[in-house]
């Protein structure tokens, strides 16, 4: 079975790692809404909503830059 490579910059490797990073931070020091240490002042990732939202739109991003490396 014959392997193709695809090059892909180091740069938008390090981006990549870089938000996966931190979207696996948010989501492992997520905290419920109704946690009462929780405020309207902290960030909407604090939460597991906003943890869930942030982590899903960095997968889409990761996916459609493999994507555009693949065609």
């Amino acid at each position: 079975m014959e392997q193709e490579m695809i090059l892909i910059s180091r740069g938008e490797c390090e981006r990549l790692l870089r938000t996966l990073t931190r979207a696996e931070y948010y989501c492992s020091h997520a905290r419920s809404i109704y946690d009462p240490t929780v405020t309207e002042d902290d960030e909407p990732t604090t939460t597991y909503p906003g943890a869930s939202g942030y982590a899903g739109a960095t997968m889409r991003d990761v996916i459609q830059s493999i994507e555009s490396h693949l065609s």
